[in-house]
């Protein structure tokens, strides 16, 4: 077991929020490790995804107003459904699948964390999700 270590180098601006699946996978504690080692790192503010699903409203008011980063394991993509279900948009997005990880191959360690961290941190990688999703029929024929 790898101990949890706060790294904090600085505070982050209140506006930058990161937010994780913290599914029952590999994949899933591996988004939430890597939200968690970006916020100890001081480079965003760690928020419960599950809150935006709840329907909190404060949290997604100040979602509207930040910069967001939504971290995904795989093309499940229960963070960014929550996300829409909410109706945010204007937020950076990344799935982890899409970097090469594998659901169910991947061990999560101190170095796959890291890496993940950079390459969020280089910026190519993010997907700016800008798109509200498509409303319901308001009547079936």
């Amino acid at each position: 077991m790898e101990t949890n270590e706060k790294e904090t180098h600085s505070t982050p601006q209140a506006n930058k929020l990161v937010l994780a699946c913290s599914g029952g996978s590999d994949l899933g504690e591996l988004s939430d490790r890597v939200a968690r080692k970006l916020r100890d790192k001081g480079f965003y503010n760690m928020k419960c995804l599950a809150m935006v699903g709840a329907g909190h409203k404060e949290l997604i008011d100040t979602i509207k107003s930040s910069e967001t980063l939504v971290i995904d394991g795989c093309p499940v993509d229960c963070g960014r459904k929550i996300m829409e279900e909410a109706w945010l948009t204007g937020y950076h997005y990344i799935r982890l699948t899409d970097l090469g990880y594998v659901k169910g191959e991947t061990r999560v360690n101190n170095e796959i964390i890291e890496q993940v961290c950079t390459r969020i941190m280089e910026g190519p990688n993010l997907q700016k999700i800008e798109q509200i999703k498509p409303s319901s029929p308001t009547c079936c024929k």
